[in-house]
């Protein structure tokens, strides 16, 4: 997994169905929180994403524009935004470039290259600020996530 200092892959994902950026391109519109979750539509993803829906406005607010990723494809992340009235950009690692870079893919339940719950606090030059490895029966401690934040 990518550690503090280290600089972020140039993946490409998905914004879109029909647009895609690089996450350097991303990364240079401003600071970024990045949530890698495993599936859209399980409950414990669901979860993570109706927090931080919720909390959105602090992070921002600390300087941080928070992103969730996932494996899934940019129309499967439509229509889960859809239904949980998000208001953040869900990105589409669809061939694994990010999960892969960032050193976050693993087997879950015997599906390979499934992104791990992680997270990672990104400046505008692309380099890892804060990064935790969270596992995947848990949602992130978003109070640690945005006391971080604000530190930087």
């Amino acid at each position: 997994m990518l550690a503090v200092g280290d600089r972020i892959p140039d993946a490409r994902v998905w914004t879109t169905p029909n647009a895609s950026a690089t996450l350097h391109e991303i990364a240079a519109e401003g600071a970024m929180l990045l949530l890698f979750y495993l599936f859209d539509w399980s409950a414990t993803c669901t979860n993570e994403l109706e927090l931080l829906r919720d909390r959105k406005n602090e992070f921002q607010a600390a300087g941080f524009q928070p992103f969730a990723i996932s494996r899934d494809s940019p129309w499967t992340h439509v229509a889960w935004t859809q239904v949980l009235d998000l208001d953040f950009p869900l990105l589409s690692d669809w061939n694994g470039e990010a999960t892969r870079g960032f050193g976050v893919e693993h087997e879950y339940r015997g599906l390979q290259g499934v992104s791990e719950r992680a997270a990672f606090l990104i400046d505008v030059d692309g380099v890892v600020r804060s990064a935790w490895l969270i596992g995947d029966t848990s949602v992130p401690d978003f109070d640690a996530l945005l006391a971080a934040a604000q530190a930087l």
